[in-house]
């Protein structure tokens, strides 16, 4: 008992140093979560803009067919 009573202010503080420790871990993996969630949708938003670039080069890519087509079959 004389040993705590000499040292309680050591043990306050390494208590408080080991919740402290604990909070920021714990913190730390939530932000890790929430930036790995925010690269997952970035990912995918570029997917989706990419995939409607594709689509209007290909719409592109069709009508210049036709008039080269439509150009052809006048001559």
């Amino acid at each position: 008992m004389e040993a705590i009573s000499e040292y309680w202010e050591v043990l306050v503080a390494l208590f408080a140093g080991i919740v402290t420790a604990v909070k920021l871990k714990q913190e730390t993996q939530e932000l890790r979560k929430d930036v790995e969630d925010i690269h997952r949708r970035d990912t995918y938003i570029e997917v989706v803009r990419l995939r409607a670039e594709l689509d209007t080069l290909v719409r592109n890519n069709t009508q210049l067919w036709e008039m080269v087509n439509k150009l052809r079959d006048r001559l």
